[in-house]
């Protein structure tokens, strides 16, 4: 048989072994309890997750473990089953190199699915905790299109912030910033 030939069938080989590959199961626990296994390729889209793994792998405690828990302290379980369910999807779109545009269909798909004010809101704070650079401008996305020409009592609300203005200073402050407030849509 010629080295090509041999070549040829080890790479071959190689390619079956591919597919039944097994990676490790990542648990991920919520801050209120719940667990969620799911592959290392979907956990490691979460950079805190990614950066707790290489640490653990560094330190030789999880060097050989086939399954690992992480908790993550500042995400709910109902935020994260949104997270996983996002995570899941990028990962398809990359294994199958999907186009631009279904990754932008989803994600807008997505934005619409949280029409909720309180989960947007949630998935941002999670996004930003877990080191998710690409869910963190979505979701900013998501928000600013929503208080985009609102007023500021409907940001104030969208946000809970508390109005530290006495009624004269934010009377001063509209009439020197008048501009700002053209063109505000009514709550």
């Amino acid at each position: 048989m010629s080295t090509s030939s041999q070549k040829g069938e080890q790479s071959q080989s190689q390619n079956q072994l591919d597919l039944f590959k097994v990676t490790r199961i990542i648990t991920l626990e919520s801050s209120d309890g719940p667990r969620f296994d799911v592959t290392e390729p979907i956990a490691i889209q979460m950079g805190t997750v990614r950066s707790f793994l290489e640490e653990n792998e560094s330190s030789g405690e999880a060097a050989a473990a086939a399954w690992i828990t992480v908790p993550l302290l500042n995400v709910s379980s109902s935020c994260l089953v949104q997270i996983i369910k996002y995570c899941t999807k990028n990962h398809q779109f990359k294994v199958k190199s999907a186009p631009e545009k279904d990754v932008k269909d989803y994600d807008s798909g997505l934005l619409e699915e949280w029409w909720s004010n309180d989960i947007i809101r949630e998935v941002l704070l999670s996004a930003n905790y877990l080191d998710m650079k690409d869910l963190l401008e979505l979701t900013s996305k998501g928000i600013a299109e929503r208080i985009q020409n609102k007023s500021p009592e409907f940001v104030r609300n969208y946000f809970g912030v508390v109005n530290d203005f006495t009624p004269e200073e934010e009377a001063k402050i509209r009439q020197e910033h008048s501009f700002a407030f053209e063109g505000i849509d009514q709550d």
